[in-house]
């Protein structure tokens, strides 16, 4: 194919980006904006070797499963590619994409929300000036670093766009400039908000009083200085403007302290459903040795111990280890300890039993190395928790060539709108 040229096709799928998929002489076409069972008039707009990207230019028929999106930057915002079809519908679509996935293993019914909006307890909203002195405030566009300028986000937290809505009018040129992103954090169940200016220079002390004034349960206010030259959002240098660094969540009676650096889910309703799947999957005895790898604040480790388990949290980021530390001493658990350290060096180190081991890993997955490692430990069982299906794939073949069987694979939508699923899988020895 060729860019410019235009066809007639119908979209039979939905790519894991949410993109419709068609096929034109035989070549693959993703077109963002088209459901299954719809017919449309394309135009390529990039042609690759081994795929295009159209646009539609007509849609000439409507899916029964399409919907009104409701958010008025949607299809301009690079978030919430599935809006635009009924939340059942992206469950069923999501199931049965993770069953094409991993097929030979039992993959149940997808997880999901009552209320598919207003989850997200955390947001980062780049920040710009205009040659015109107009302030942008928003989300990039896909694969891109324009904003687009809104002032609500129908996935966010209700408390939080009002939070993000007063900031944005305070925000003069003459602030915004230099200020990279805003990064706002709430808890649901103990209404505790967090606001971080990341930029140059501070110059927020006196919006900071403002702040804290109009909304009461605004207990942390950062400043964040980052002059890198990269995409990187968060600098090393910080100073505390109002209250402390952090802010209090609880998950599943846990009481959890978190620094703005701390990685945490950021759907807390359906994160008590995933962790609650992955204590199941567990099967934890009192007095079982638990291996939390990637434990980030600890609150999966922290879980485990409360179910009577010898608990050792690993994770590399020095700043979730001592939240870890701290959650484990807040909570009065005195049978997990959280070591500092690469989880797949702590494997390969690790010369005890262990029951059962938990592992969560970023995007990327495990290494071959991390799989040899974890699966030369021999636990009773392992428990995988997973943000992305190619690499859970990816490591499950690995594990069964080390003689380990997925019983289960449980999807679990943490973030409706989009096309992403996390899930639990249970593996256990053949």
């Amino acid at each position: 194919m060729k860019r410019n040229e235009e066809f007639t096709g119908e979209c039979t799928d939905l790519s894991d980006q949410g993109y419709g998929v068609l096929r034109h002489n035989g070549e693959v076409v993703f077109v963002p904006g088209l459901l299954p069972q719809e017919k449309a008039r394309i135009r390529v707009i990039l042609a690759k070797k081994s795929f295009a990207i159209g646009r539609v230019m007509e849609r000439l028929s409507d899916s029964p499963e399409r919907t009104q999106a409701l958010c008025p930057v949607f299809g301009k915002c690079g978030g919430c590619a599935l809006q635009d079809l009924e939340y059942q519908s992206q469950l069923a679509w999501k199931t049965d994409w993770m069953r094409r996935k991993f097929p030979g293993i039992e993959v149940r019914d997808t997880l999901g929300m009552e209320e598919p909006y207003f989850y997200r307890n955390k947001a980062q909203f780049p920040v710009q000036v205009t040659e015109e002195g107009t302030v942008l405030t928003g989300f990039y566009r896909p694969n891109s670093h324009t904003i687009v300028d809104t002032d609500t986000c129908l996935i966010q937290d209700r408390r939080l766009n009002e939070l993000y809505q007063y900031i944005r009018k305070e925000l003069t040129p003459d602030l915004a400039r230099g200020l990279r992103h805003l990064f706002l954090r709430r808890s649901r169940k103990t209404g505790q908000c967090q606001v971080v200016f990341i930029g140059e220079e501070n110059r927020y002390d006196r919006l900071t009083e403002k702040l804290a004034r109009e909304f009461p349960n605004l207990v942390s206010v950062v400043f964040n200085r980052n002059v890198r030259n990269d995409n990187v959002i968060l600098g090393d240098e910080s100073r505390v403007l109002h209250g402390s660094e952090s802010i209090e969540e609880d998950c599943l009676g846990i009481r959890i302290r978190l620094n703005f650096r701390s990685f945490f889910q950021v759907n807390p309703e359906m994160m008590e459903v995933l962790y609650n799947t992955a204590m199941e999957a567990a099967g934890i005895q009192p007095g079982d040795r638990v291996i939390d790898m990637y434990s980030g604040t600890g609150t999966l480790g922290l879980l485990a111990a409360r179910r009577q388990a010898r608990v050792t949290g690993v994770e590399i980021v020095p700043e979730a280890v001592e939240n870890a530390r701290e959650n484990a001493k807040i909570n009065g658990i005195t049978n997990a300890e959280f070591v500092c350290q690469d989880a797949t060096e702590f494997a390969r180190g690790f010369q005890e039993k262990a029951d059962v081991l938990i592992v969560d890993p970023p995007r990327k997955g495990l290494s071959e190395q991390g799989v040899e490692d974890i699966a030369r430990i021999d636990p009773r069982r392992i428990v995988y928790v997973s943000c992305n299906p190619n690499t859970l794939k990816r490591d499950l073949e690995r594990f069964a060539h080390k003689g380990w069987k997925a019983d289960w694979v449980q999807p679990v939508d943490m973030f409706p709108q989009t096309p992403n699923v996390e899930a639990v899988c249970l593996l256990e020895k053949e």
